[in-house]
């Protein structure tokens, strides 16, 4: 089953903590907000993987939607 869109993901986590009621669409703010809270965890995940390929790509690409900075699969031993 594919993933719902993160904005929804976004406004579900909204509604969960107080800053949505049900049925209120995400405000341009909160969503500006989770940007700048990804982008900061993206910048820690920086520091962990490869220079080309780590843990900030993959929030990048989960966050922003960039398929391509998605991890490669491993292969099997």
């Amino acid at each position: 089953m594919p993933e719902p869109p993160i904005e929804e993901e976004l406004a579900e986590m909204a509604r969960r903590a107080g800053e949505l009621a049900e049925g209120e669409p995400l405000r341009p703010t909160l969503l500006a907000f989770a940007d700048l809270v990804s982008g900061k965890c993206a910048q820690i995940g920086d520091q962990y993987g490869d220079w080309d390929r780590n843990a900030g790509d993959h929030i990048r690409a989960v966050m922003h939607g960039f398929p391509a900075l998605m991890p490669k699969p491993r292969a099997s031993d």
